[in-house]
């Protein structure tokens, strides 16, 4: 009789494990519909939308270990680790965001300045000086990879629940790295990010966004990862330049001055929701390191 009831035990956790790898595949398709790369491959608007899919990929996190009955304070040293070192990279992660966002803001800043002396009849000489394309920016040491993965059979979880815990970590690890391997890539306009957090995601289980991968790989290595916004941008500029030449740039002027309104207007969305998964993140982080101080007393 108690084997039985181990066996229906055992079977209702790797159900609920099943429940949230198809609730993170639902989101996915939901925030990022497939459909929608052919159209909008590596565009700012597309890319600012997988930002949407971190909390709500920690709401079904939250959900299952409601489910399971397993709550932060019940969990082994392994899980502590793991989350802890998830949310603290999370939290690196959404700062090379902000320093990718920030360097597309002084690229902006630069090309209308140029644009502003054009205007104003200024010596052309001087305004192709701040004309210069927008260029790939280096994150460098800022995009940390330390992601580490104890193997189950070295420290066994000391429950079946710590397990299921311990997967569904992996899971959220695997879609984050990918997801801001898309992001910082089209925001630095660079592959390194993608390929770089790529590799981490595979450490972990990469099956649940192998669709997405297959479509976006080649084409990130195509590009160089800069994005659609970007590429037209610096378009323009190679146009307004020769334009400046011949005396005739009204038509580039007025067509840069409006992809860079629509820049502008990017950059704001993917700020703002950059520091409000900031801030959540920091929340919940903090939230968890009080429940276990609580927990030692």
């Amino acid at each position: 009789m108690e084997n039985h009831h181990h066996h229906n035990s055992e079977a209702l956790l790797a159900s609920s494990l099943q429940g949230f790898r198809s609730e993170i595949s639902k989101i996915l398709n939901k925030v990022l519909p497939i459909s929608e790369l052919e159209f909008q491959f590596l565009s700012l608007s597309w890319i600012q939308k997988c930002i949407d899919v971190i909390p709500l990929t920690h709401r079904a996190f939250a959900k299952l270990v409601v489910e399971i009955d397993h709550p932060m304070n019940k969990w082994g040293k392994l899980q502590i680790e793991e989350y802890l070192d998830y949310s603290l990279n999370l939290l690196e992660l959404l700062n090379s965001v902000t320093s990718g966002v920030s360097h597309l803001s002084h690229a902006k800043l630069s090309i209308s300045h140029g644009l502003s002396l054009i205007g104003k009849n200024s010596d052309p000489l001087e305004a192709l000086e701040h004309l210069n394309e927008i260029q790939p920016y280096d994150l460098g040491k800022e995009l940390k990879v330390e992601r580490k993965m104890i193997p189950e059979n070295e420290e066994s979880p000391s429950s079946g629940k710590d397990l299921i815990v311990r997967r569904s970590l992996w899971i959220l690890m695997s879609v984050s790295s990918w997801i801001f391997g898309v992001l910082l890539s089209g925001i630095c306009s660079s592959d390194k990010p993608y390929l770089e957090l790529r590799k981490s995601a595979g450490l972990f289980d990469d099956s649940l966004i192998r669709g997405w991968d297959t479509i976006l790989a080649s084409e990130i290595a195509e590009n160089c990862g800069v994005s659609k916004e970007v590429k037209e941008i610096n378009e323009v500029i190679t146009g307004l330049k020769e334009a400046v030449a011949n005396g005739s740039v009204d038509e580039f002027a007025i067509e840069l001055k409006r992809r860079l309104v629509d820049l502008e207007e990017l950059m704001q969305k993917i700020g703002k929701k950059t520091n409000d998964l900031f801030s959540q993140v920091l929340a919940e982080r903090g939230k968890f390191l009080d429940s276990l101080k609580h927990t030692r007393k």
